[in-house]
Formats: C-alpha cells, sequence, structure tokens
C-alpha cells in the first residue's frame, strides 16, 4: 500500500537521522573531554547529550519535516519567522520543563549565594537556550536546502534527457522521411522500366522499415552493431537493384560486430549520400564501405567518386542531421571527417565506446 510504504519509508528517514544525530552529539563531547572520566561526568554526558540532544534532535526533525519544506514552497517569510519562533519557544519550554522536574540541579543549577543555590527562571533558560535551537535550526535548513538541491538537480537532469530524446524524435523522423523520399524514387525508377526487380526492391523496403520503426528515438538506446550493419546490407541491396550493379557497392567488415552495439540508424546517411552525390553504375569507380570494431570502438568509412550531376536538390540534409544526433548521442566520444576534392568525396566516422576517451569532430 502506498500509505504504508511512506510511512516506512519516513520511519527509515528518522532512525537512520536519530542515529547519526546521536552519534555526532555524543562523538564530540567525548573528543573534546580533557579530565577523566567519572560516573558524574557519564551521567552529565547522558543528560545533557543523550536526553536533550534526542530533544533538539525532536526540533531539528520537526523544522526539516513541518516547517522549511512549506517555506521553500510557498516563500512565505512572515509564516516561516512565525513558524520558528513557535518551534524554538516550544523546545525551549518543553526542555525547561523536563529539566526542572528531573534534572535541576544538572541543567538549571547556577551557583550559590548566601549558602543557597541558584536556579534559572523559565525566562532565563528560554533566553541561554534560544541560541542553541537556532543552532539545531540552521542546520536543519541547511539539511533542507541540500536536498532540495539534488532534487532539483535530478529534476533539471530529467528535463534535460526529455529534452534530448524530444530532439532525437525529430531528427530520426526526418531522416527517416528524407530515406523513404528516396526509396520511393528508386523503386518508382523500377517501376517505370517495368523492371521484375520491384517486388525484391519493396521486399527489401518493407525490412528496411520495419527496423526503422523498431528503434526508440531514446538518447541512451543502443542496438547491436550487427543488426545495424544488417540493415545497411539491406539499404545498399536495394541501391544495387536501382542500379542494376552488383559490383559498384563494396562492404567490408572487420572485428565482430556482434558484440558491440551502437545508436541505430547511424552509418545508412553516410552511404545514402555517396549515393545521391556519388558514381553508382561503373564498377571501376565503386563506392568503398568499410567498417572497423574492436572493443575500443568503431572506424566506419565511405568512398565515392562524384558525379557532376546534383542528383538532388535537397543537398545535405542527411548529413546535417547525423552531425546533431552525434552530438546528442555521443557527445565527447565521436571523430567526424569529411575530405572532398574535385572527383572524390570521402567520409570517416570513428566512435570510441568509452565514455572516458574524448574526442572531437573534424573535417569539413
Amino acid at each position: 500500500m502506498p500509505g504504508q510504504h511512506d510511512f516506512m519509508r519516513r520511519l527509515r528517514e528518522f532512525m537512520v537521522l536519530f542515529v547519526v544525530w546521536m552519534a555526532v552529539m555524543y562523538g564530540l563531547s567525548i573528543l573534546g573531554m580533557t579530565h577523566t572520566f567519572t560516573a558524574q561526568t557519564y551521567r552529565n554526558l547522558h543528560i545533557t547529550r543523550g536526553l536533550f540532544g534526542s530533544l533538539n534532535f525532536l526540533l531539528f526533525y520537526s523544522a526539516v519535516r513541518l516547517v522549511f519544506p512549506q517555506f521553500l514552497e510557498s516563500r512565505n517569510w512572515v509564516r516561516l519567522v512565525l513558524s520558528v519562533i513557535l518551534l524554538i519557544f516550544s523546545a525551549s519550554a518543553i526542555k525547561f520543563f523536563v529539566a526542572d522536574h528531573f534534572f535541576r540541579e544538572d541543567i538549571l543549577l547556577m551557583g550559590y549565594r548566601d549558602g543557597g543555590k541558584l536556579f534559572k527562571t523559565f525566562w532565563q533558560y528560554i533566553r541561554s537556550d534560544s541560541w542553541s535551537s537556532a543552532l539545531v535550526l540552521c542546520a536543519a535548513f541547511a539539511y533542507v536546502l541540500f536536498f532540495a538541491w539534488l532534487e532539483e538537480d535530478k529534476r533539471r537532469k530529467q528535463l534535460a534527457l526529455q529534452k534530448q530524446d524530444s530532439e532525437l524524435a525529430i531528427l530520426k523522423m526526418q531522416l527517416n522521411a528524407h530515406f523513404l523520399m528516396n526509396s520511393l524514387n528508386s523503386i518508382y525508377s523500377l517501376a517505370l522500366v517495368k523492371s521484375p526487380q520491384v517486388v525484391d526492391a519493396a521486399h527489401t523496403l518493407s525490412q528496411i522499415l520495419e527496423y526503422m520503426t523498431e528503434q526508440p528515438p531514446v538518447a541512451g538506446y543502443r542496438t547491436r552493431l550487427s543488426d545495424e550493419l544488417r540493415y545497411l546490407e539491406d539499404f545498399i541491396a536495394m541501391q544495387r537493384l536501382r542500379t542494376g550493379c552488383p559490383d559498384c557497392v563494396q562492404l567490408h567488415v572487420s572485428g565482430n560486430p556482434e558484440t558491440h552495439e551502437i545508436a541505430p540508424l547511424m552509418l545508412v546517411p553516410f552511404v545514402e549520400n555517396a549515393f545521391k552525390h556519388g558514381v553508382a553504375n561503373r564498377p571501376a569507380q565503386p563506392v568503398q564501405i568499410k567498417v572497423e570494431c574492436n572493443d575500443r570502438g568503431m572506424d566506419f568509412s565511405v568512398h565515392n567518386f562524384k558525379t557532376r550531376k546534383r542528383k538532388d536538390q535537397t543537398g545535405g540534409i542527411g548529413l546535417m542531421n547525423v552531425r546533431k544526433r552525434l552530438e546528442l548521442v555521443y557527445p565527447g566520444q565521436y571523430a567526424l571527417t569529411i575530405n572532398e576534392t574535385e572527383h572524390e568525396y570521402s567520409s570517416n566516422l570513428q566512435i570510441n565506446w568509452d565514455n572516458g576517451l574524448a574526442m572531437h569532430s573534424g573535417g569539413r
């Protein structure tokens, strides 16, 4: 039950704080003692630090649970001042009552005058004890502020993650729409010439779309590198069907992609870019794709020869979005280098699996 669970959590918190509080009270007093321990010393220690330390703890916990959290929510200074005054007065009154009835000579005795004992009056005790109560309330306020800051920091991080996931979802949607548009154009080209390969292309596209829709738009999500490469191979297979040139794309994979993970849909835009703006139907000038992976990271490169004709007026939407995704998903863990000459275009992406290995984006 939620109510019982909350009660047990509060009880555990109370017990932990109480144990820590008493350990600090006794510890500081014992360390500060310079004389020999006697029965009277232990008695005074248990009265001042044990019993009255417990009463101070109740003051501390009341402020932690009742006064300061309400102030942080309402920012009502008048209510805060009145609550603090009431707490200090109530705590001092309770302690005076206990001292006056059970430990009069241990707590209230001020000395002797004309052979008679002098004891603190109620108002004298209130004035002297108010300072210690104020220190207890300062400790309580610091405690509440610290955990309020931790909670706010946690909330800010959660909001940042939600914002990151939202941005990633938008980028993924843009990439998927761009890819789908180009894929449908390829199938449309095959259909115009009544190629029997339209069926294979449509089936391959359905596999590609199935993989794309299965990937959640979450920055921390990773899929197996082997699955990402199979998705890349399906994309290449569809491009081979479109161009009718099986030898115009060369894919080389080294390492064991089964044992590594990568953010999904990260590699295909580089290959797509090679087909959009490069030569893709000449076996002598193939698109070369290389993937090398090991325990430290992955090295992915795409090289193609350029065509004079610009195939896609949408330009670099894909690669621009990939750069943004890399910043969201692999901040400080990747290096992207793009080199372009008059006749050739190449891109190289390096990703470190380990967060401790910082890298920086380079190239153009």
